[in-house]
């Protein structure tokens, strides 16, 4: 798929992109953010699977989604711009 295909991809599933931006939120005010991303991942496995790729990362999401936006031939910027 290219690139604009993908950022298309991306801006129909807009409505997920705030589901993200609140579950950022939550994340972000919790007293312990680790831990309610551990609860959060037993119960979605897909949520899961993105905290391995951090893992495999040293814990680093900033290394995980740059280098999965390079692998896919993705701007990264381009997607950070989504959340604003």
């Amino acid at each position: 798929m290219s690139m604009p295909g993908i950022l298309q991809q991306l801006a129909k599933a807009n409505p997920m992109m705030s589901q993200i931006k609140q579950m950022m939120g939550m994340v972000r005010s919790s007293q312990n953010p680790t831990a309610m991303l551990n609860q959060m991942a037993m119960n979605n496995p897909k949520l899961k699977q993105v905290m391995d790729l951090v893992n495999q990362y040293g814990g680093d999401a900033n290394k995980a989604f740059m280098a999965t936006a390079e692998q896919m031939g993705i701007n990264p910027q381009e997607i950070i711009d989504m959340f604003k």
